[in-house]
């Protein structure tokens, strides 16, 4: 199975598609959507260019669902739903059908805030696929003897994942930053809850966020929103009404001060360390307007040539080149963010200035930077870039249309489960709105904070430098490993 975009790894590339949904203007009608008496909303793409279509639910759910003691059971339960339902009892049957569908692709993700599964068919076989999924949401076997199987493959997964260096740096920092809810932020969880996990948690789990008031059928290509609809109401319609669940509650707290991690890896790239501040950031149900206002921000910080990363390159030696500079902000519902990563070369850790304390320089320098970006963004940027910003974000999903099956898995997915319906139709039109009073109120509001630090080394660089203990020691950072990294070994 595959899993959500946002978690593995810890180079925070973000496909443009899923962070700017602004594609209703860039093509008229291009998503179409209705809801069903019980809750379910049914959204559609046309692209009749192909006789195929992608059918995908999706639920809110995931790791902002979870509890201590439910952590990694939305991933377990994902598995599941591919083993069985009252229609297609075991997994036999469930791969059978798809088979005789003709399906060209399927899958499923367990992410920090949805859960989606999918598949593509000729379109011909529309409706035996909407009935498809009816029967694997509404009523899925969830079987003892096949949870205790299934247990095992979530369990190599997940192990995979605690030891990759990559997700060890992302936890220890997220689970530091976000220390209110760390498991929030975690899909996995401890490998106690996969193995002690029952039949009677999963099918609480199914009461509560598998409802039609917390899911979305999601349809790209050859079809329209009136077929969609009444094949959704012959397939869901009988699915009894529930209450909507509720999700991330209360809010993260603020980042706390003093966060600064450096991690020593065998395989990372050598004479090169990867510096990352993060701050604390809008979450998209509670400051809406300031997530409109980020990614206009986004992208006067993007150019390379710009007066950012440029001013960055000039101040601080030995960065490794303006395209590394990166400044993201990962769209959430929980626990938003603001990500600056760079890299910086380290080549001979013994005599030149120690590379934590350039870090420390680095950090300094952005914070100055934020602050005279806070004081005059326009005089910053130049009179016409607040607007050219606001046109390239448009433009550049112009391309997300392109293809309709990966538009509803990936980007309409995430806007429904992370942002909701009307935030994605009015996307845009609020992104015009933006201001450079806007920008500035916004540097101010969240970028003058505690940044949490993190860097990563090659061991034989960490190594190669005899004043690094004595570093982490005085400027308060510490060791990351695989023993202190995840939340449930911090408590």
């Amino acid at each position: 199975m595959r899993r959500n975009k946002m978690r593995l790894g810890f180079v925070f590339v973000l496909v443009a598609a899923l962070l700017f949904p602004s594609l209703v203007l860039a093509q008229e009608n291009a998503v179409r959507n209705a809801t069903l008496d019980n809750g379910l909303e049914v959204f559609v793409v046309e692209n009749h260019a192909v006789p195929l279509v992608t059918v995908c639910v999706a639920f809110r759910a995931g790791a902002l669902a979870q509890t201590p003691e439910t952590a990694g059971l939305f991933h377990l339960y994902e598995h599941m739903m591919f083993n069985g339902n009252d229609k297609y009892p075991t997994k036999e049957a469930f791969t059978a059908a798809l088979n005789r569908m003709g399906t060209t692709s399927w899958n499923g993700a367990t992410g920090r805030e949805y859960i989606n599964y999918y598949i593509t068919v000729p379109s011909e076989k529309l409706a035996d696929a909407v009935d498809f999924w009816a029967h694997a949401v509404m009523s899925p076997t969830l079987d003892q003897t096949v949870l205790e199987n299934e247990k095992q493959v979530v369990l190599n997964e997940i192990r995979g994942y605690h030891s990759d260096p990559g997700q060890i740096a992302s936890n220890a920092l997220e689970s530091r930053m976000f220390s209110t809810f760390p498991w929030r932020k975690n899909i996995d969880g401890p490998e106690s809850n996969i193995e002690h996990a029952t039949v009677a948690e999963l099918r609480d789990m199914q009461r509560t966020y598998y409802v039609p008031s917390n899911t979305a059928l999601l349809v790209g290509g050859d079809t329209t929103l009136e077929e969609v609809k009444a094949l959704a109401e012959a397939s869901f319609g009988t699915w009894a009404m529930a209450p909507q669940p509720e999700l991330a509650e209360p809010a993260q707290g603020p980042i706390p001060e003093g966060i600064r991690l450096v991690t020593a890896e065998d395989q990372f790239y050598r004479g090169i360390a990867q510096v990352q501040f993060r701050w604390r950031g809008p979450d998209v149900t509670r400051q809406t307007f300031d997530t409109y206002v980020s990614d206009v921000l986004l992208f006067l910080l993007s150019s390379p040539s710009g007066p950012f990363k440029s001013e960055i390159m000039r101040k601080v030696f030995g960065l490794y080149d303006a395209e590394y500079i990166d400044f993201t902000y990962p769209t959430a519902r929980d626990g938003g963010n603001y990500i600056f990563s760079t890299y910086m070369l380290v080549q001979k850790p013994a005599t030149e200035e120690p590379v934590l304390q350039r870090v420390e320089n680095l950090r300094k320098t952005v914070l100055d930077e934020f602050a005279r970006i806070a004081a005059d963004p326009q005089a910053y940027f130049g009179d016409g870039a607040l607007e050219e910003a606001k046109t390239k974000l448009v433009d550049q999903n112009i391309y997300a249309l392109e293809s309709a099956g990966s538009f509803v898995t990936d980007t309409l997915t995430f806007w429904w489960s992370t942002a909701g319906t009307e935030y994605f139709f009015n996307y845009e039109a609020n992104c015009r709105k933006v201001t450079w009073e806007d920008i500035s109120a916004l540097i101010k509001k969240y970028l003058t904070g505690p940044a949490a630090t993190l860097v990563r080394l090659r061991t034989s660089t960490f190594d190669a430098d005899p004043r690094m203990d004595a570093n982490i020691k005085e400027l308060g950072y510490t060791r990351v490993t695989a023993q202190n990294a995840f939340w449930w070994q911090q408590r």
